[in-house]
């Protein structure tokens, strides 16, 4: 039987489950959860900046999360006043900023403990848009790789907008792609809450704030996908989007 709808809530709130048990299990979860406030451990920069010899480049720098895409950098990552980190692209055509976590053996849970499509992985986020949303691709969830074209990774579940128009919600099973029109139209200077979760019978649930807009069918059995949040200008001057909040957790076992 599927699992019921999980709202947003209890994606980024979940709590622990009491264990029928006393002692030091009373309170075991049967769930490993990670959650990540962004910029509390530090700004996202390039991978390299971890293994710089220069103090002032390498410690300032997340030890969760990395910057990728087409001219991004360091320094395009910055602390956002209002809580979070602001990533802005560089200000040519194509330009991206993509958030991922650290890829490099033994850096980060968030890519060394695998979030399989067979482990009711769920995962959410808490972006802003900038001022301005005309000209920019903003995508967000679980893919194989880091781009936001949708035909790319044959296995994935992610949140996609481009143009000013409505998201999307986006699943591709053994390389059939599915997208789905939300509704929920991307707005200037606004907060989205964003969440995914898998079910026992691989049935992802895509949520923006708290609502249930795409359901998919089951996807491929047994695939381990990576947690990513990106901006893209599509054309002409530096986009920008603020990061807020992620977290993600899987079944144990």
């Amino acid at each position: 039987m599927a699992a019921a709808p999980v709202s947003f809530h209890n994606l980024v709130h979940r709590p622990l489950n009491p264990a029928p048990v006393t002692g030091l299990l009373t309170r075991a979860s049967e769930r490993y959860e990670l959650k990540w406030s962004a910029g509390e451990d530090g700004h996202p920069g390039i991978n390299a900046d971890l293994a710089s010899g220069t103090e002032a480049t390498r410690e300032p720098v997340s030890r969760s999360f990395e910057v990728l895409g087409t001219n991004g950098t360091s320094a395009l990552s910055t602390y956002y006043a209002e809580g979070g980190i602001t990533f802005t692209t560089a200000g040519a055509n194509d330009d991206q900023m993509i958030l991922l976590p650290h890829l490099d053996t033994k850096q980060t849970a968030w890519s060394q403990v695998t979030w399989g499509t067979d482990k009711q992985t769920e995962w959410a986020c808490n972006i802003s848009t900038a001022a301005s949303v005309a000209l920019v691709t903003l995508w967000a969830g679980l893919k194989l790789t880091n781009t936001s074209v949708v035909a790319t990774d044959n296995d994935q579940a992610f949140f996609r907008v481009t143009a000013a128009g409505n998201w999307s919600a986006i699943y591709s099973i053994g390389g059939t792609d599915t997208t789905v029109d939300t509704g929920v139209a991307v707005a200037a200077s606004t907060k989205y809450r964003l969440g995914i979760a898998i079910d026992s019978s691989r049935i992802a649930r895509f949520y923006i704030n708290d609502e249930l807009v795409a359901t998919s069918t089951a996807l491929t059995d047994a695939t381990d996908l990576i947690p990513y949040i990106g901006v893209h200008a599509n054309t002409g001057s530096a986009k920008a989007m603020n990061i807020h909040f992620q977290s993600i957790s899987r079944s144990i076992g």
